[in-house]
């Protein structure tokens, strides 16, 4: 199933102080002679411009300085596409492509040696996805679902192929910390076992970098509301603005839902958690659903258009929603099963597989 993820990519710092005191960043831009690059890097999830310099026959130079090792990107102004690069206070060369983003790349130090590689398996992902979609898109049109199925298959084969050859970069760079970045990078969409066996492959001075400790905030909170936890307790308030908690939902079976009105892939699923509440409710089965949304009409319009008829509670705060933020929930829809001590039995389960843990609950 596919998920809303929250943004994540690209917004972390690495923690490693430099011993120099100024980068400077030869580049050239193939087909342009004038315009302006800019060298940018995100903090707290804000565009934040670090340089800016004029292109000149084609040619730029860009120069100052960092406090800490930093993901960053070069960008052409006017253009679209971004070159990402590992900044710190040495000197780098870039060649920048505007027409085909894929061929720029920057080189000057081992960091950036390891994300050009990991960019390499990224952009053939992409490409490979990009041809197969157009297939897809034929293959439907054609109304032809065993073609489609045979694509998806493909699809999928092509992430699995990818993810072992960015487990094998890892491995082979584990106290790197541009591994530590590309770990932070995807944890938003990993549970807890994965994340906690990746982090544990990690050197120490990866895991020491300031990537490193986000990783392990992350599994932190992530161990807390693990399966055999005890879920921890929450008052968000109703549509009606009653205050209402977890402890106040009694049921020999529960389920957390968190979702949105605005998460086409939650709405999707609505009408199969809609048949399963039917069905066990009346055995003991109670749903409480957290909405991220942050408009009470839109929230609202959605729980009565799509009949969830049991408790919702929402503080309308988005993905900065309390009860979200401490479950760790960084994609939706996000579903967890308790018993009726609300302790955690199993997590994001859906159609067949979730009727049947109920069910056995039910009992």
């Amino acid at each position: 199933m596919k998920k809303i993820l929250i943004p994540a990519l690209c917004v972390l710092a690495l923690s490693a102080c430099t011993s120099t005191q100024k980068y400077t960043i030869n580049g050239t831009v193939e087909g342009e002679t004038e315009g302006t690059v800019h060298l940018v890097k995100f903090q707290n999830r804000q565009a934040d411009t670090l340089a800016s310099a004029p292109i000149q026959d084609g040619k730029f130079k860009l120069e100052g300085s960092v406090q800490e090792v930093s993901d960053a990107y070069l960008t052409v102004d006017g253009k679209r596409g971004r070159t990402p690069l590992i900044i710190e206070n040495t000197t780098f060369t870039a060649t920048l492509n505007p027409a085909d983003n894929s061929q720029s790349k920057v080189e000057g130090t081992a960091n950036q040696k390891v994300i050009n590689d990991y960019l390499v398996i990224s952009n053939d992902l992409m490409k490979k996805q990009s041809e197969l979609y157009k297939e897809y898109t034929v293959a439907m049109q054609n109304q032809d679902q065993e073609k489609a199925n045979e694509i998806r298959n493909q699809f999928e084969a092509y992430e699995k192929e990818a993810e072992a050859q960015e487990a094998d970069l890892i491995k082979n760079n584990a106290d790197s910390f541009v591994s530590a970045f590309i770990i932070a990078s995807k944890m938003g969409g990993m549970e807890f076992d994965q994340l906690k066996e990746m982090y544990g492959n990690l050197g120490e001075n990866a895991k020491n970098s300031l990537y490193g400790k986000k990783i392990a905030e992350r599994i932190a909170k992530l161990e807390a509301v693990a399966i055999g936890q005890t879920a921890p307790n929450f008052t968000l308030n109703t549509p009606e603005g009653n205050p209402l908690s977890l402890a106040d939902i009694k049921g020999k079976v529960k389920i957390i839902d968190f979702w949105a009105s605005w998460c086409n892939p939650c709405r999707q699923a609505n009408p199969e958690v809609v048949e399963i509440y039917k069905e066990y409710h009346p055995k003991g089965l109670e749903i409480l659903g957290v909405s991220l949304d942050n408009n009470q009409e839109a929230w609202v319009k959605a729980i009565e258009d799509d009949g969830l008829t049991w408790n919702h509670v929402s503080d309308l705060k988005g993905w900065e929603n309390a009860a979200a933020q401490l479950y760790g929930v960084n994609s939706i829809p996000h579903l967890l099963v308790l018993d009726e001590n609300n302790q955690i039995v199993a997590r994001n389960l859906h159609g067949q597989e979730l009727k049947d843990k109920i069910a056995e609950m039910l009992k």
